[in-house]
């Protein structure tokens, strides 16, 4: 259909948008693409909203990790710092640990009632670095050395480095001991029991037999307390200190006894036991003298807790 140029006039002034339809599409298009390009500003805008949002989340949950991080690391130093026995700190109230002319540190336990020094170098000046495997505690709370629970490990200490160790353990008498005045009791009889009672070898009758070979023996009066000394040697596990070459490992020890009644007048033995390799018995065995000169049985005070008493209780 042909249009007149009249009629092309007329329809442009007559448009009531003052323009043709096929002119109208264009705003129209226009309008659409504005409106794609809003709605494409729109999209990125939230998407860096969102990315603005998680990063700052992010920036919020590393803040609190590195918060809760530090406090942690915080309470294990000072954790550590109170667990750790020195010189200044006390391992346990009940325990003191003080400084005894610097190559010595002197332990003194109030629930037993002892006290005693232990060397922290060699005689070369290497350092001892003894920490406690097991803290003085009571009797009936320590960890028995055999099945049958007579002789216990009260307190320990050791330097694993160095395979040095220091014990003080605690039991009723036994074997020749049982029955008999502590008077009449031999050296040789009071080591041969209390190695006896920390071994768990037996011979065929059943009989609990001692691994370990005494040295030497020997009892002195100490104030009016009498004490039992002696000197024992024992093949050992291997350890740190031991060569390639040698296939056998030994342990040296120095050991002291004393004895004390109990809550019902039952004699009750408390050795203090220093051991170290072979190879550093040399070095060492000046200051282990020293440590079992000083061992004593100390005048209980009202922190005192007799061996026999209340043997149910483990803590």
């Amino acid at each position: 259909m042909l249009v007149q140029p009249g009629s092309v006039a007329q329809h442009l002034h007559t448009c009531p948008f003052g323009r043709p339809s096929y002119l109208r599409s264009a705003p129209h298009r226009t309008v659409l693409s504005t409106g794609s390009q809003h709605s494409q500003q729109g999209c990125c805008r939230a998407s860096c909203s969102c990315v603005s949002g998680e990063a700052e989340q992010q920036a919020g949950r590393r803040q609190t990790l590195s918060s809760l991080l530090a406090a942690a690391a915080l309470l294990c130093t000072e954790l550590s710092a109170e667990a750790k026995p020195t010189s200044e700190v006390a391992a346990q109230d009940d325990t003191s640990i003080v400084p005894a002319g610097g190559k010595f540190k002197e332990l003194k336990n109030d629930i037993l009632a002892y006290r005693f020094q232990y060397p922290v170098q060699t005689s070369s000046g290497q350092k001892l670095d003894l920490i406690f495997s097991r803290p003085p505690e009571r009797y009936s709370s320590a960890a028995p050395l055999t099945a049958d629970a007579r002789q216990r490990t009260v307190a320990e200490l050791l330097d694993l480095r160095n395979s040095v160790s220091v014990s003080v353990s605690v039991g009723p008498p036994s074997g020749k001991l049982k029955g008999r005045q502590p008077d009449d009791w031999k050296a040789k009889e009071v080591a041969e029991t209390i190695l006896a009672d920390r071994s768990t070898a037996r011979v065929t009758t059943g009989q609990r037999v001692a691994l370990n070979q005494i040295e030497t023996s020997s009892r002195q009066d100490r104030e009016g307390q009498m004490y039992w000394l002696f000197e024992h040697s024992s093949q050992g596990s291997p350890n740190s200190q031991q060569t390639v070459e040698s296939k056998e490992s030994y342990r040296h020890a120095l050991a002291v006894t004393g004895m004390r009644p109990g809550l019902k007048g039952t004699p009750y033995l408390y050795t203090l036991n220093l051991s170290c390799p072979e190879e550093r018995w040399d070095e060492l065995l000046p200051y282990y003298q020293q440590a079992i000169d000083s061992f004593r049985l100390v005048q209980p005070n009202q922190g005192y807790v007799p061996p026999d008493k209340d043997p149910w209780r483990f803590w």
